[in-house]
C-alpha cells in the first residue's frame, strides 16, 4: 500500500480531506495504485505510480491530452491540477520516486456480456464513436510543452517470442510491414492504446473513457485493432453461447466512422493490427515451448495459419466503408 506520507502529500497538494480517501485497486503491478477521494462535492481518482523521476513529463503529457479532449466535450476523465497548477507531481519517499496525478471519476457501469443492457449493438456503436471522436479532435492537438510529449509507436511484442521460431518469423514480417505504413494527419496521432472493456463505463448513451496511461503516437487503425482484439478476447460469447463477434466489429466500426473518416486503404489494415495484438499477447504469456501445453500449441498453429481465434468466424468484408 502507498505510505501515509504520500497520501498526506497528495491531500495537501490537491486540496482534499484525507478522510475522504478510499483504496480502489492496484494496477498491472504493485507500483501503480489507485484511490478515490472527494473534493467540492465531486468524486476523483488519485493515481500513485512508482517510477523514474523523468517519467513526470510523460504523465503531464497524458493529462495535457486528457484536458484537451475533455475541453472538446469528449467523455473522458477530466484531470485535476495540483496547487502548483501542474497536472502531476513528483514525490520522494524512502529513496524512491513516485508520480502522483488525479482526475475525475468516470460514471456508469462496467460491461457484462450476460446483461443485454450492458453488451449490445448500441454499446458497440457508442464505443466506436467515442474513439472516433477522440481521433478526430486529436488531429488538431499540440502538446502544451514539447518536452511533455508522449512516446511514438514501438513494437509491443516482447522478446519472449524469440523462443518460438515460426512465431518470431511472423512477428518480424508483421513489424516490417507495419513500420512501412505512412504516417499523416489523417491516419496517425495520439491514441488511447488500451480502449478495451476494463477502461470504459457505460452510462446510458455515453461511453466514459479512463486510464490513458498507455497513450502514444501511433496509427488510428492500431487503436481500433486493440479495442476489437480486447472486445473479441473477452466479450465474444455470453453464457448462453451467443457469438457477438461480427456484431462487435460491425457496430463498433459504424460508430467510429460516424465520427471520424478512415479510407479504404486503412480499414483493411485493422485485422493486421489485431494480428499484432495476438502475437504480442502470445509473446507476453509464453517464454519457452512446452510440449505438453495444448493451448500454447493451438495458439502457435493459429499464428502460423493467420487464424485470429479458434472458432472465431470474422467477416472480413466488414473492414471497408459501406
Amino acid at each position: 500500500m502507498v505510505s501515509d506520507y504520500l497520501l498526506g502529500f497528495a491531500a495537501e497538494h490537491y486540496g482534499f480531506s484525507r478522510e475522504t480517501l478510499r483504496f480502489v485497486a492496484v494496477g498491472r503491478d504493485a507500483g501503480r495504485q489507485f484511490y478515490s477521494f472527494e473534493k467540492d462535492g465531486k468524486s476523483y481518482i488519485l493515481r500513485v505510480v512508482k517510477c523514474p523521476a523523468g517519467h513526470i513529463n510523460q504523465t503531464r503529457a497524458e493529462m495535457d491530452w486528457l484536458y484537451y479532449l475533455a475541453a472538446k466535450g469528449i467523455s473522458v476523465s477530466h484531470p485535476l491540477t495540483a496547487d502548483n497548477g501542474k497536472f502531476a507531481l513528483p514525490a520522494d519517499d524512502k529513496g524512491k520516486t513516485y508520480i502522483i496525478s488525479a482526475y475525475s471519476m468516470a460514471e456508469g457501469r462496467l460491461w457484462d456480456t450476460n446483461n443485454p443492457d450492458l453488451w449490445n449493438n448500441k454499446v458497440f456503436y457508442n464505443w466506436g464513436k467515442v474513439m472516433g471522436d477522440m481521433h478526430r479532435e486529436t488531429k488538431d492537438f499540440e502538446p502544451a510543452n514539447e518536452a511533455d510529449r508522449r512516446p511514438e509507436f514501438t513494437t509491443i511484442i516482447s522478446d519472449g517470442v524469440k523462443a518460438f521460431p515460426t512465431v518470431n518469423k511472423a512477428a518480424d514480417e508483421l513489424i516490417a510491414e507495419i513500420m512501412a505504413l505512412p504516417k499523416d494527419r489523417e491516419s496517425y496521432g495520439l491514441i488511447h492504446y488500451d480502449l478495451g472493456q476494463p477502461n470504459f463505463l457505460i452510462d446510458g448513451e455515453r461511453i466514459n473513457v479512463f486510464d490513458f496511461a498507455d497513450c502514444a503516437y501511433a496509427w488510428f487503425a492500431l487503436d481500433i485493432g486493440v479495442a476489437l482484439t480486447l472486445g473479441l478476447w473477452f466479450g465474444r460469447h455470453n453464457d448462453a453461447g451467443y457469438d457477438f463477434t461480427n456484431d462487435i466489429i460491425k457496430h463498433f466500426l459504424m460508430g467510429y466512422l460516424s465520427a471520424n473518416h478512415l479510407d479504404d486503404f486503412w480499414l483493411p489494415k485493422i485485422p493486421m493490427f489485431m494480428r499484432l495484438c495476438q502475437i504480442a499477447g502470445f509473446s507476453i504469456a509464453n517464454h519457452c515451448e512446452d510440449p505438453n501445453d495444448e493451448r500454447q500449441a493451438e495458439q502457435i498453429r493459429n499464428i502460423e495459419n493467420n487464424v485470429f481465434l479458434t472458432g472465431c468466424a470474422i467477416d472480413y468484408s466488414l473492414f471497408k466503408n459501406n
